[in-house]
């Protein structure tokens, strides 16, 4: 067992950045404890455990959710949720933050529209055994409209202040996931073989890697009253 856990973290090291930014998260939690990123610590080890349970769905038949046996290894259901619930987090955040009533409507119209293409989407694929890319890919563009919302909102900015801001970092870390995350998405489901011709599951969780990264940095040298 133990050198099965070596072996999963060595084949999915981007786990690795999971885990250790949910430790600085929990270790740093009286800098943001009463903000709007509070919660953000239970989104990071949502995500950690989601991947580890998709992971032993995938390669463990213990771990199978369905009993028909071509459907033993389906764990594309824990993604649709995960993204689901993933989204409206970050969707309320922004709205949250944002202090224009303009800005607000259109997150809030945005959201709304990311839920639909969810619906549409499960109407035309079967979430239960098939992954939703198409909504997955409406909906990181999306958050990354919301992301540029929030950093227009911001006022006389100023690096030097504001790289005290975790939500800067926090910002900074999904907009460069979220931005090359959709193509990336489409280009594996629809075009498989340019996928692994050009490697691009190492491009994906490099961009991880990334990002979470971004948000370590966040965590270590964000300051309390630099949050807005």
């Amino acid at each position: 067992m133990y050198q099965e856990l070596i072996d999963l973290f060595r084949e999915n090291y981007f786990l690795v950045a999971y885990g250790v930014a949910l430790v600085i998260s929990m270790a740093t939690y009286r800098k943001y404890f009463d903000t709007a990123l509070r919660y953000f610590p239970i989104i990071i080890a949502y995500t950690f455990f989601n991947e580890l349970l998709g992971y032993f769905i995938r390669y463990k038949e213990t771990f199978a959710f369905f009993s028909d046996s071509n459907l033993q290894f389906a764990n594309d259901i824990i993604y649709n949720i995960y993204y689901v619930v993933f989204f409206c987090f970050f969707y309320f955040l922004y709205w949250k933050i944002v202090n224009k009533p303009k800005l607000k409507k259109w997150i809030s119209w945005s959201a709304y529209f990311v839920l639909l293409a969810y619906i549409v989407n499960s109407f035309i694929y079967n979430p239960l055994t098939f992954n939703l890319f198409y909504a997955h890919s409406i909906g990181s563009w999306v958050l990354v409209f919301c992301i540029l919302l929030y950093f227009g909102n911001l006022p006389n900015w100023k690096w030097d202040r504001d790289k005290y801001n975790l939500m800067i970092w926090v910002s900074i870390g999904l907009c460069v996931f979220y931005s090359f995350y959709p193509p990336l998405l489409l280009i594996g489901f629809l075009k498989t073989e340019i996928w692994q011709q050009y490697h691009l599951r190492t491009v994906l969780r490099i961009l991880i890697v990334i990002m979470y990264f971004l948000f370590c940095i966040g965590f270590v040298i964000s300051r309390r009253r630099a949050f807005k």
